[in-house]
This record gives structure tokens, sequence and C-alpha cells, in this order.
């Protein structure tokens, strides 16, 4: 509160908001709205692709129905059961893709998750999954591909495993990997520099108390 006095942004109602939205990041461990709502938090911070997402949304190329399922996903108001159990539209908030998805294997439906917009957009959907996985597949190997195309000769950066996920444990099981070190020396190495990065005031936190 101090900083944004000094900096007289509390004048200007837009950008006190942007400061304390910006305060409150730095902070973390937020789990409320500075400002009401996420949405309202989402579009006062700073850093997140706004310009790109207006290019978007005033793209004549693009449907109107993709524009606004974007919208409504920034906004929070996507039909799943959450938000229609919020509006008084529906009394039950577990996941129906699950359910079908469940029903169709046989398996339990109790204990289903909460129909949430984020949850129908990640791979512990049960109804979803195969769809998630396959987007995340497709995206990282556009990416795959354009990081490899914009390379140039005197870049050495190679990427060994373009066509699948790999950890640490995997990787090493392959004999190339072992001839350029030991895993073992390779975890010290890294446990080593990660130990000379500066941690944050938030991240002092040992076994729920404060150090």
């Amino acid at each position: 509160m101090a900083q944004v006095l000094q900096q007289d942004t509390w004048i200007d109602d837009r950008k006190f908001l942007k400061s304390c939205v910006r305060a409150r990041a730095e902070q973390g461990h937020i789990n409320h709205p500075a400002y009401g709502t996420w949405t309202a938090d989402f579009m006062l911070r700073q850093n997140e692709s706004r310009a790109f997402l207006g290019k978007y949304l005033n793209d004549p190329r693009v449907p109107w129905r993709h524009k606004r399922r974007e919208m409504m996903a920034i906004a929070g108001i996507i039909p799943v059961a959450k938000w229609l159990a919020k509006i008084k539209q529906r009394s039950d908030v577990s996941c129906r893709l699950c359910k079908r998805a469940r029903e169709q294997h046989g398996a339990s439906t109790e204990n289903l998750p909460e129909e949430t917009y984020g949850h129908i957009n990640s791979a512990f959907c049960d109804g979803m999954v195969t769809t998630v996985t396959a987007a995340h597949h497709f995206i990282w190997r556009y990416l795959y591909a354009s990081m490899l195309a914009a390379q140039t000769p005197t870049i050495k950066l190679r990427f060994v495993t373009p066509d699948k996920e790999s950890s640490m444990s995997t990787l090493w099981q392959e004999e190339v990997f072992q001839q350029i070190c030991s895993r073992e020396l390779l975890t010290g190495k890294a446990a080593d520099i990660e130990k000379t990065i500066p941690v944050k005031q938030y991240e002092h936190v040992v076994a729920g108390g404060r150090v």
C-alpha cells in the first residue's frame, strides 16, 4: 500500500486497481479475487496476452460462436453444472461427462468431481480425457515444429523426445544419455543450481508455519 501511495497510482481508479492486483500476484497464495470477480482480476492483470486476445476477438475471420465461447469462458459463465447451480438452474454440480463415461465402462458413479470449466478442459475429466490429450499433443507438435523451423545452424539445442513425454527416469534408461553423464551427476548439479535461486518471501513456509 505504501508503494502504491508513493507512485500516486491511487488517484486514478484503474491504475490503483491494477497496482492492487499486481501486488497480490507478487504475494502469492491468494484464494479470493481482489476486485469482485476473478474475471475482473484477469482483465486488470498485466502480461496476460490481452493484445492477442483483442486481436482474436476483432478478427472478422473468426466465427462469432468461437468469440462468444471465448468471452463466456473469460467471464466464467460457461453453462457447466457448477455455474448452472450458482444461478439456481441445476441442483447437482457433479460432472455429467464423467458420469456418462463411467456408466459406459461399468464403473461406479459415486464421488463424481464437480463439473467446472477447468475440469472439463482437463485430462481429469473421464469424458474428455481422450480429446484433451489429443489437443495437448497437437499443440506440442505444432510448437515443436515451429521452434525447429526457427532454429539457425549456430543453435545446438536439440529436442530428444519430440514424439512423447519422458521423465528423467525413463530418459536415463537409454544408453545415449548415460554416455553423456550419470543421472546422479545431473541431479546433483541441478540441486546445486536450485540452491542459488532466491526464494520469495511467501515461499518461506515449512510444515505449515513460517520461518
